[in-house]
């Protein structure tokens, strides 16, 4: 079965809250802000709204609705909040043939909190040996897509190293908190078969163990050294850069999107991004044109989103995009 892109990661129920708490400067947190509240008390919220997420389901979701023939690896556990995702993934026409439900597990959700326009998030993963999560051998795919996972991940990584050798498929990477944690030379063996690594500016600085006051573009370089051929770094507000181990490339955020949750802001700019290269039906090369207009489509696809509640309710078709 020949599909675009396979998205391998989570799929996940997210339930948004928004509490009546006040943002208080507080210099002892890195953001300089903070948000306290009394053990014991009882904290009223203003809205609740579920909805589906988890970075693998967000940029699968997204790449289908451009039209593309997407496919997801993920494990669910067998219950409730698997019936959730798996009517998204219906409705949204994602394959489902690499997907596993296990009794073991429970699938994974996040509570997010959502304070003027920014958010925190509470994550339970609900799968802890990610040996679990296969691609399974009859799915073949153009593009690969991994996202955060977490531990014991080898036969995976293994397996996309064989499949972008053996098919000549395209691979693309947004590492998550463990694998920014452990470093990019421990993943060199990943790196050297990247064709697309997206981080934000933080990660990026923190996957190249460099210091705080590190600019990106020198951890960009850096990661190019080690084997991606192109990284992008997104920095909010302030938009996104490309390297390509020769030149960067730059696009400015709309100042003028109204950002009501920045929940899968990320997501929705991976999928754009991705989206453009693979219309294009590249072969081998990724032209500095190319680059150019995928950064335009991943930041429109990007200030769409964070116009809702949700990763997915505003991810963009091609026609909408363009």
């Amino acid at each position: 079965m020949k599909h675009d892109v396979i998205c391998i990661g989570d799929a996940t129920e997210d339930v948004f809250v928004q509490p009546d708490l006040a943002v208080k400067s507080d210099r002892s947190f890195a953001s300089g802000k903070g948000i306290c509240f009394e053990f014991g008390e009882k904290i009223p919220l203003n809205s609740v709204e579920y909805e589906v997420g988890g970075s693998a389901c967000n940029v699968a979701v997204g790449l289908a609705r451009q039209g593309f023939k997407t496919s997801i690896a993920t494990v669910l556990g067998d219950d409730t909040p698997r019936d959730r995702v798996l009517e998204r993934l219906e409705s949204e026409n994602v394959d489902q043939n690499s997907l596993i439900i296990s009794k073991k597990v429970q699938t994974s959700f996040s509570v997010i909190f959502s304070i003027d326009g920014e958010r925190t998030i509470f994550v339970y993963h609900g799968l802890k040996d990610y040996s679990e999560l296969k691609i399974k051998k009859n799915v073949k795919s153009k593009w690969l897509f991994l996202t955060s996972l977490g531990e014991n991940t080898d036969e995976i990584e293994k397996r996309i190293v064989a499949e972008v050798a053996e098919n000549n498929s395209f691979f693309a990477w947004n590492p998550g908190s463990l694998q920014i944690m452990q470093g990019a030379s421990h993943y060199q063996h990943l790196l050297k078969n990247t064709s697309v690594l997206f981080l934000n500016r933080e990660e990026a600085i923190k996957f190249t163990n460099s210091s705080l006051a590190t600019k990106s573009e020198e951890a960009m370089k850096r990661l190019c050294h080690l084997g991606a051929k192109i990284v992008v770094v997104t920095n909010a507000k302030k938009g996104a850069k490309a390297y390509d181990g020769k030149e960067f490339y730059e696009v400015a955020a709309d100042q003028r999107t109204t950002r009501t949750d920045a929940t899968g802001a990320g997501d929705a700019f991976a999928s754009g991004f991705l989206g453009r290269l693979i219309n294009e039906n590249m072969k081998e090369k990724i032209d500095p044109d190319l680059i150019r207009e995928a950064l335009h489509w991943g930041i429109k696809n990007s200030n769409s989103v964070i116009q809702s509640v949700g990763a997915q309710k505003g991810l963009l078709s091609i026609e909408n995009i363009q």
